[in-house]
């Protein structure tokens, strides 16, 4: 299934770019942002991408120093001074916020793909003072403890290799939509590695509600007004 994941900016949004940097190298990462991005405002792709040149050193890898190529969904739509609210849209728990930031990962995702938008979307809400809302959660977290419980998640790492189908970072992808783009091959376990490796599951999982469909139309809209005026 997939995993989406939105976090509500609070109003720290000045430097957000270099403390999302700063956040991931204290948790022991070397990230950079694709130099064509920003965080709070959508590319023509509706993507994020990553470059994962290093990992804490307790996490397993199976090609060290390999940096890793990093692509989630995700789209920013920022809110109109009088913008209404739903009943169901924000999620409860959401207080203030400034921009809607949305990020989605599909089914067969790598595990490395997964924790860095869980810790992403954690870091946007913790760095803003804003929330982060995993779908089929009953209420939205203020970023401080999502950030927290993100990062004790990490601890799985130490017993699966956090680069198992990444994708070896050779260049960045464009991001204007149009031009091609060619992806590099994925690091592939053994067959003996992958047949012993268990299934792991995420605190943040989707589980789908119909009374979640008016806010996920909503979220539609909001990307696809982003798409038609950008």
């Amino acid at each position: 299934m997939s995993l989406n994941i939105s976090a509500f900016l609070g109003k720290k949004t000045d430097g957000l770019e270099a403390r999302f940097i700063e956040t991931f190298a204290n948790l022991g990462f070397d990230v950079q942002l694709h130099p064509d991005l920003t965080l709070t405002k959508s590319s023509a792709e509706q993507v994020l991408y990553l470059r994962v040149t290093k990992t804490p050193v307790e996490f397993l890898r199976m090609e060290p120093a390999t940096p890793l190529l990093i692509a989630f969904e995700f789209g920013v739509q920022k809110r109109g001074k009088k913008e209404p609210r739903s009943m169901l849209w924000p999620p409860r728990g959401v207080g203030n916020y400034s921009y809607t930031t949305i990020s989605r990962t599909a089914a067969g995702r790598s595990e490395s793909t997964a924790a860095m938008q869980i810790l992403s979307m954690a870091i946007l809400a913790k760095e803003s003072e804003g929330y982060f809302y995993a779908d089929g959660e009953d209420v939205a977290s203020p970023g401080e403890v999502a950030f927290n419980q993100a990062v004790q998640e990490q601890n799985r790492f130490n017993r699966t290799n956090f680069d198992a189908y990444a994708y070896r970072f050779e260049s960045w992808p464009p991001v204007d939509g149009i031009a091609p783009f060619a992806w590099p091959p994925k690091i592939v376990p053994p067959k003996s590695l992958t047949q012993k490796m268990p299934k792991r599951r995420f605190r943040f999982r989707y589980k789908f509600s119909w009374l979640q469909l008016p806010g996920i139309l909503l979220v539609s809209y909001f990307i696809l007004a982003t798409l038609l005026y950008s």
